[in-house]
């Protein structure tokens, strides 16, 4: 039902965005530029930075950034424990078998007990995130996959991970969207979360979680492996120039980099996101106090033909956003409006915004702190920066008469980027900015900004309001009705929670939460807690524990237990309200 647009489309629109902007004018020849910033001698790492910008390097430290990676039983650069999963001895039985998490003197272990057969146990090394959710790597020190030849063992994605708004371990079916149903019909799971998928952890989490010389993504492509998007995409190898001939990262494994898409993990200028992810290799800046550039410059590079000016660094919105979307670029199911379904898209979704490429990411983001939890209040910045370009509507009464809603109610944001895309708890906003209502969301039941707010209202009533405030005409076609109840005239919400599209489950239940009518919702949300997708009945379950405004315990609802007390919990819970 959800359109899918794969990562090749979005970097064909990061393309198009970069060649909306003046190509650079032509000019003679000059003697190459010996600035660098891509080598790995030009990194000096964040504490170098912080020597002069302090109140930066403190924010950071502080930072979701700074606690993307870290290496298991590290604080956080602020000197916070990083660490947020119970390893005290907790256990947690799921599908016959159980999953123990233990401390082993200073090491951190998770032992895989399946129903049948031998057990895995893992030395846990790393953490991935902290806000929300937090992830572990880990190696083999016991069963089929531990290595016995002497040879260090792979790190690995391990199966559990600990729900930070739960505070509760769950195996991946219940954090990852992308499983289907949980127990197929004989009543067997159909996930093994006691046989770990033993791809690499190098070779997916750690490129966009952790800060390394820019020339191992040259060396990357070059190796014919991802290319991926941010800065490498505005500029080329130089052919035949000075310091080339060795090319980029050419002591490292061109097969790992290529194939296997390994990253070097041993070539970290940290573990986690730090200074240089964005600002590029410092040395020149720290040591000889040349100005920052945000561009990938050695005297072997250059900028491409097809590239739009470069000039400006941070005030270019091309080569900010660009920065940004070397992570937040990841791949997504994509509505049929064009937006993605998941976060880490945002830059992609940006840049295919009729935004682009005027506005940069840092209009409205602070790449050095946290941004505001779910639910928080526009910041003032976000609002500045629709304004920015949109001055005709920064007057309130021209606001007010633009938005036909009262003051306070609604913002640029809740109409253009409305919070449709799944984050790792909650939703959040899309960065795609777009009409309220599309006719392609329509058209297969999608959502829309109109009826987020007024889930109690019909697909007519938004067509009609959209026709008499803003001159917009939208008829609905007999096609799409079977998306709304049969009828044009049947409440929107209702139909989105029972719509065959999971994700207009949960985001339809995610909507009943925030609004006034919350409570009155509960016994919708509650039958919605029947989903055969552990994935969407844990979002149903947020919805109905933001709605009370409180967790429910085990004894109430269990999300891991087996379908039939599950079934009882929530009959309980129905009567209950």
């Amino acid at each position: 039902m959800l359109a899918q647009d794969g990562a090749g489309a979005a970097g064909r629109r990061l393309d198009d965005a970069m060649r909306a902007a003046p190509a650079a004018p032509s000019a003679p020849a000059a003697p190459a530029d010996p600035y660098s910033n891509v080598r790995a001698a030009d990194y000096v790492g964040p504490d170098a930075c912080g020597a002069c910008h302090d109140d930066n390097h403190d924010r950071w430290s502080h930072s979701l950034h700074a606690a993307m990676n870290r290496r298991a039983g590290d604080p956080t650069p602020a000197g916070d424990p990083a660490l947020r999963g119970d390893f005290d001895g907790a256990r947690v039985a799921y599908a016959g078998g159980v999953a123990a998490f233990d401390r082993d003197g200073d090491a951190l272990t998770m032992t895989l007990t399946p129903a049948r057969g031998a057990p895995r146990r893992f030395r846990v090394t790393r953490t991935i995130g902290s806000r929300y959710l937090q992830e572990y790597v880990g190696v083999a020190v016991d069963g089929p996959a531990a290595a016995t030849d002497g040879r260090a063992a792979t790190e690995i994605r391990l199966p559990f991970g600990w729900w930070v708004r739960r505070a509760a371990w769950y195996p991946q079916p219940y954090f990852d969207a992308w499983f289907d149903a949980e127990y197929d019909d004989a009543g067997v799971a159909t996930f093994d979360a006691f046989a770990p998928d033993p791809t690499p952890w190098a070779s997916r989490c750690a490129w966009c979680h952790n800060t390394y010389p820019f020339e191992i993504k040259l060396a990357r492509a070059a190796a014919g492996g991802a290319v991926g998007h941010g800065p490498q995409q505005l500029v080329e190898v130089v052919p035949g120039a000075a310091g080339a001939g060795d090319g980029f990262g050419a002591e490292l494994d061109p097969v790992a980099l290529g194939r296997d898409n390994l990253l070097p993990v041993d070539r970290l200028v940290t573990i986690g996101i730090s200074c240089e992810s964005c600002h590029l290799g410092g040395r020149a800046h720290a040591v000889d106090d040349e100005p920052i550039r945000f561009v990938p410059a050695s005297p072997a590079l250059r900028p491409r033909a097809d590239a739009p000016s470069l000039a400006g660094g941070r005030d270019n919105p091309v080569v900010i956003d660009a920065i940004c979307a070397q992570c937040h670029s990841t791949p997504a199911p994509r509505f049929p409006g064009g937006g993605a379904v998941r976060n880490s898209t945002e830059a992609l979704d940006l840049l295919a915004s009729a935004c682009a490429p005027a506005i940069k990411c840092t209009d409205c983001h602070d790449p050095h702190t946290a941004g505001p939890g779910p639910g928080a209040a526009d910041a003032p910045r976000h609002l500045a920066a629709c304004v920015g370009c949109h001055d005709a509507l920064a007057a309130p009464a021209a606001a007010r008469a633009h938005a036909h809603h009262p003051d306070g109610t609604v913002t640029c944001l809740d109409c253009h980027m409305p919070r449709i895309v799944q984050g790792v708890s909650a939703f959040v906003r899309t960065h795609r900015v777009a009409r309220p209502v599309e006719p392609a969301m329509l058209a297969i039941g999608g959502p829309n900004a109109c009826n987020l707010c007024h889930l109690d209202r019909s697909l007519r009533w938004t067509l009609d309001a959209l026709a008499d405030g803003w001159g917009v005409r939208i008829a609905p076609e007999p096609a799409w009705l079977p998306y709304y109840a049969g009828s044009a005239d049947a409440p929107v919400g209702p139909a989105w929670l029972g719509s065959p599209v999971r994700t207009y489950r949960i985001l339809a239940a995610a909507a009943y939460a925030r609004s006034p009518a919350r409570r009155a919702a509960l016994p919708r949300l509650v039958a919605a807690l029947d989903d055969p997708v552990a994935f969407a009945r844990m979002w149903i379950l947020f919805a109905i524990e933001d709605a009370l405004g409180r967790r429910l315990d085990v004894t109430e609802y269990d999300p891991l237990a087996a379908p039939a007390v599950r079934a009882a919990q929530a009959a309980r819970l129905q009567r209950r309200w």
